[in-house]
């Protein structure tokens, strides 16, 4: 293949115009080599290249306070994030004595890329009294750092310590019996997904006190899957900075990415900041960006077992979490818990039915739930019914009352969670179904009263618990471990609440001001209701 060739980069007198004509010059050719990377292939591979405004706003998050660098950058792709770094160090005014880069990357079209990035790094630095030196590891980095960080495992026993990290890692899942699990796992972390994977590596390949910045997908941050991820990074890396971005589509547009995205910068040492700094745009390239400085302990409570990283973007959110904390139940408190619906369609495809008939139950999923309650049957185009087999039977659940909601939603909908109520009397079925996109909560597998099923469900689909929830879930799933975790009222204020709902939900603003009436008891006269808050 013939690498890609361009004119040798000037000698400038203004810096901030070099930087622009550097990072102009990768952005183009990380269009080039998108366009020649096979799309099914970068799917798989997880390969989405780091635009670079996103780049220079990563970079731009670093301190750099040691005079001699050595740079990490696994999956560096074209080198978008070197060259951002670079273009940073040149315009600081206290520049560093040296920069050495180690960039990881296994794919050759994008390798042929990556050197011609590095030479034009190499000269930007000479231009400003930098020592630049490069290598390229053409390995597997998830491999070549378990054998870094077990030399007593593997042969190779050379280990590489860095003082700064700057990754745009792959995103995909990795499976259970892959070798890279089994790598991961050598070096003390059980995650199912390349990017975490990547970032416990790479962190434990820094110095003491050395820095990562890396952009992912927010869904690490809290649900049961990335559980040990979080509390292997959080015990070895102390948060100092998450960036959030407004929109979920402007940081990775030219390849229609719908993940949300965030950067996080961290250090890594044991003892952690007072502070979080919360940053925030629109997209990588918006000159506004909003800054605001919370608790660590309000980022990551140490009593968490679940360890959640909560990202509060301003004062209003920090206003928000202090009203939730006024509800002080957990769901065990309770006597409750949450489940997910145990019928999954296509694995029971011989005894769905089109509609309830003899010696069959109803099954519900989420095109049912409606206005508060479910609406059964409706107009769907899905089986509305499960025969009752051998098969099926413990997939069921007795017919009596609970609170249903949807598994999945996005930040651009209206509601994040979408409660209704399961009415047992509304059937007259011995046992029902609830298919595996919505989540249950039940008694130790029996139904709720009435009453506190409609109060519960009156809670869940408060402005005040949806705005809580935004916080700190960065997917597009509602798990049943992020709804046992969330904070509850006590049995008396749910009760009161069950009491006055009928036959008709009561609408949104009838919601909130139910829930503000407990919260006004709760606290002091300045109280604002979250949902008055949020519209300002």
């Amino acid at each position: 293949m013939i690498a890609p060739q361009f004119p040798t980069l000037a000698i400038p007198g203004d810096s901030n115009t070099t930087a622009s004509n550097l990072l102009d010059r990768i952005d183009l050719l990380r269009l080039e080599a998108t366009q020649k990377l096979q799309q099914n292939q970068r799917g798989e591979k997880g390969q989405f290249l780091t635009p670079c405004s996103a780049a220079s706003l990563m970079a731009g998050m670093f301190e750099f306070k040691c005079p001699d660098i050595s740079l990490l950058d696994a999956g560096a792709g074209i080198g978008s994030l070197i060259a951002a770094v670079v273009c940073e160090l040149c315009q600081r005014p206290n520049k560093p004595q040296s920069l050495h880069v180690t960039a990881y990357e296994i794919d050759i079209i994008l390798i042929d890329y990556l050197k011609q990035t590095l030479e034009l790094c190499r000269i930007e630095c000479q231009n400003f009294g930098i020592i630049f030196t490069s290598k390229i590891c053409s390995v597997d980095f998830i491999q070549e750092s378990a054998e870094m960080l077990n030399p007593n495992l593997f042969i190779n026993s050379r280990k590489l310590e860095f003082t700064h990290a700057i990754i745009n890692p792959p995103y995909a899942k990795i499976n259970a019996k892959s070798q890279a699990r089994t790598f991961l796992r050598s070096i003390g972390v059980e995650t199912g997904n390349l990017y975490t994977g990547f970032m416990i590596a790479a962190a434990s390949l820094l110095k003491p006190n050395g820095e990562l910045v890396s952009i992912t997908p927010r869904s690490f941050c809290n649900g049961l899957y990335f559980r040990d991820f979080r509390k292997v990074f959080l015990q070895m890396m102390a948060l100092r900075q998450i960036h959030i971005f407004e929109s979920r589509q402007e940081v990775f547009r030219d390849d229609a990415v719908l993940q949300e995205t965030i950067i996080i910068r961290a250090t890594k040492q044991i003892e952690k900041s007072d502070t979080v700094t919360i940053t925030s745009s629109t997209s990588a390239d918006d000159d506004l960006i909003l800054c605001h400085n919370i608790r660590y302990t309000d980022v990551v409570n140490p009593k968490d077992s679940e360890q959640f990283i909560r990202i509060l973007p301003d004062a209003l959110s920090q206003q928000l979490v202090e009203q939730m904390a006024q509800f002080t139940c957990t769901l065990k408190e309770l006597g409750l818990t949450v489940s997910t619906g145990k019928v999954v369609d296509f694995r029971v495809g011989s005894d769905l039915r089109l509609e309830l008939e003899k010696d069959a139950v109803p099954l519900i999923y989420p095109a049912h739930l409606s206005a508060g309650f479910v609406e059964y049957p409706t107009a769907t185009k899905k089986h509305q019914a499960l025969a009752i087999t051998e098969k099926t039977a413990a997939l069921l659940v007795p017919n009596e009352n609970y609170v249903l909601t949807k598994r999945f939603s996005s930040k651009e909908e209206q509601k994040r969670i979408v409660a209704v109520v399961w009415d047992s009397h509304k059937i007259n079925n011995s046992s029902v179904g609830f298919e595996n996109h919505l989540n249950y909560f039940h008694q130790q597998g029996r139904g709720l009263d009435l009453t506190l099923a409609r109060g519960l469900t009156v809670y869940l689909n408060s402005s005040l618990v949806d705005g809580f929830f935004r916080l700190f879930n960065g997917h597009t799933q509602v798990n049943a471990t992020d709804l046992r975790n969330l904070q509850y009222p006590n049995l008396e204020q749910l009760l009161l609440w069950g009491a006055q709902i009928g036959e008709i939900f009561p609408t949104q603003g009838e919601i909130d001001e139910l829930v503000d009436r407990q919260l006004q008891k709760a606290t002091n006269s300045g109280f604002i209701p979250f949902c008055k808050i949020s519209a300002t």
